[in-house]
């Protein structure tokens, strides 16, 4: 029902999803480190600092601001809670994204406490609230950000997702870590599927 603009045409590979025009292989999000500031060495006549200094944290891969569903501010700090983030980019109007809440939602109940989980849906300003009325219904306690209303998420990856649903992981810095997940993912559950991405993700994590 996405009046006229958007079309749900189902994926058959790597699952259902719901399509945009003009279809291209979507590039990981890049973004330029700012470099970091050494800390000027202190004169010889100085003492010696009794503890060092620790080292300033890698800039973030983008920056955004957001609200949840719910009314609140997330910003890109969110991915810094956990080694590992999975966000799911999805609209109300999309059959195979409405499809699979109910088990996206029992997913994030058993997610560990390193791996984190945010829902972003591409809904217009006046279909958020088929989107939180779905989140409800299918017992889904993630937050679900406002994609459209965030420059930041748009400039960040969601002006590459030409198909819906499709599912992007992060690492503690907002890098992108492994392959996008298009569609809907096969396999015996949507639950099972989308927890081999996660372990198989994680594995990539510790590797580096």
């Amino acid at each position: 029902m996405k009046k006229l603009v958007a079309i749900c045409l189902i994926l058959l590979v790597l699952g259902a999803g719901c399509r945009k025009a003009n279809t291209q292989t979507p590039a990981p999000p890049t973004a330029e480190p700012s470099a970091v500031q050494q800390p000027t060495a202190a004169p010889a006549s100085a003492p010696a600092p009794e503890t060092e200094v620790p080292a300033a944290a890698d800039p973030y891969a983008f920056t955004f601001t957001a609200q949840t569903l719910a009314g609140e501010t997330v910003t890109e700090e969110i991915f810094g809670r956990h080694d590992l983030t999975m966000v799911n980019v999805w609209a109300s109007w999309c059959p195979p994204c409405r499809g699979e809440l109910k088990e996206l939602g029992e997913l994030y109940s058993k997610l560990p406490e390193n791996v984190g989980f945010l829902s972003v849906t591409v809904d217009d300003r006046g279909d958020l609230a088929d989107a939180q009325a779905l989140l409800e219904e299918n017992g889904c306690a993630f937050p679900c950000l406002d994609g459209q209303g965030s420059e930041g998420l748009m400039k960040g990856f969601l002006n590459q997702v030409m198909a819906i649903p499709t599912t992007i992981f992060f690492d503690s810095r907002g890098n992108q870590v492994g392959q996008w997940i298009v569609g809907v993912p096969r396999g015996s559950s949507v639950v099972d599927a989308y927890w081999n991405e996660i372990q198989t993700r994680l594995d990539e994590l510790k590797v580096k």
